[in-house]
């Protein structure tokens, strides 16, 4: 297989994959009203979509090291459909709801990282770094179309449906993968002894633990603003008075998601041309400047908080495929598998603490049908920004990056 028709096949896949990541976000004021969930509750349980995924891709990620990345990619997406299809048939209650989102999230620890390794060991150097920032791209649309999808479905089924469409798009990721992409016999002559779930040697490498540091609080961000956005922009319309539905509401958060991918490849583009350490550095602060006002706006003009609401998700996403890229180019050979693995721990428990951490501070607050509530929330939420630079400024102290 060539190496744009991989990229493009990986790029399809993913976005199947992540059908049902946006599932609970679109519904979640329904969830709460139906199950009498408290906002840290529901945080809780889009957080621990999140802490699924942690758990898992120490040992799913770190096996790619060791085993064809593909055969990882097939266990995930397999788990996925039981998550979706489980979560749809199954799920009462805030305890239900809560396993079903981490048998999920074990799904993306299966298929996210472990797909761009499966570009790592069928591409050459060169080829990783221009296909990379495509393939992570493949993130922000496979949110958009699962934002999307949700909304649109939302609106004609019951929710139980929408969970289980998403797990019929998941199996039709897994007849792709077994379909299109061969299975390939990796070449370990040159790596070392390490045992592929030996994570030490990752946190000698500075620049690299840099970055991962950098893309924890990006992730906290990150998966904060996707697992609120629709509530906030919700409580926007209501204040405003905005005659709008929910099903265009799920359309804007697909739509910002969906300006995060151009905005992740340029963001990486610049990073590889003007310095990373730089470009980073600068998104962060403005990321911390606009995520910090945003709740405040929530009763102004719709149109505004709109536009507001836009600038932030590309913010947030311009440096994601940029970190990503610094810790591809510093991991080591023979550690890459291990070195991903624990950019994806530490950033995705960050992102499993971010929707909690607002859900927390929106109880604590005024609440969510308040401007300060959410000014707060969002204050909260820029938090991940402003880690994020301190970590990497420091860790980067002294070193050519």
């Amino acid at each position: 297989m060539s190496p744009p028709v991989l990229l493009i096949t990986l790029c399809i896949a993913q976005v199947l994959a992540m059908a049902g990541f946006a599932n609970f976000a679109v519904l979640l004021n329904d969830f709460t009203a139906l199950w009498n969930l408290s906002n840290t509750q529901a945080g809780w349980i889009s957080g621990i979509y999140y802490a699924g995924y942690v758990v898992a891709v120490p040992v799913l990620v770190g096996l790619t090291d060791a085993v064809d990345a593909r055969r990882i990619y097939l266990f995930g997406i397999t788990t996925g459909v039981i998550g979706s299809v489980g979560y749809g048939l199954f799920a009462d209650g805030f305890a239900s709801a809560m396993i079903f989102r981490f048998i999920a999230g074990v799904s993306l620890a299966g298929t996210y990282m472990p797909g761009l390794q499966i570009l790592n060991d069928r591409l050459a150097d060169t080829g990783r770094q221009k296909a990379l920032p495509w393939y992570l791209g493949a993130f922000s649309l496979g949110t958009a179309a699962s934002f999307y999808a949700s909304g649109v479905f939302s609106a004609h089924f019951d929710w139980p449906m929408v969970f289980l469409l998403a797990g019929i798009a998941q199996a039709a990721c897994l007849l792709l993968v077994i379909t299109l992409i061969s299975p390939k016999r990796l070449d370990r002559s040159g790596h070392s002894d390490r045992h592929p779930l030996d994570f030490r040697p990752v946190f000698c490498n500075r620049p690299a633990l840099a970055y991962i540091w950098g893309y924890t609080g990006h992730t906290f961000e990150l998966f904060a603003y996707r697992a609120w956005i629709v509530a906030f922009l919700l409580f926007a319309v209501s204040a405003s008075g905005a005659a709008i539905s929910r099903e265009s509401v799920a359309g804007f958060a697909a739509l910002f998601s969906l300006l995060g991918m151009p905005a992740s490849v340029i963001g990486a583009h610049l990073a590889l041309r003007r310095g990373r350490r730089q470009t980073v550095s600068l998104v962060m602060i403005l990321s911390i400047l606009t995520g910090s006002i945003l709740g405040f706006t929530g009763a102004l003009p719709f149109a505004f908080v709109l536009v507001v609401a836009a600038l932030y998700s590309i913010l947030i996403m311009s440096d994601s495929a940029a970190l990503t890229g610094g810790v591809v180019a510093a991991a080591r050979e023979g550690e890459r598998g291990a070195t991903l693995a624990m950019h994806s721990v530490m950033g995705f428990a960050g992102g499993f603490l971010g929707p909690l951490v607002v859900g927390l501070v929106l109880d604590l607050s005024a609440g969510p049908g308040s401007v300060t509530g959410w000014g707060f929330a969002f204050m909260a939420m820029a938090g991940g920004s402003l880690l994020a630079l301190t970590g990497v400024r420091w860790l980067l102290k002294g070193v050519k990056s």
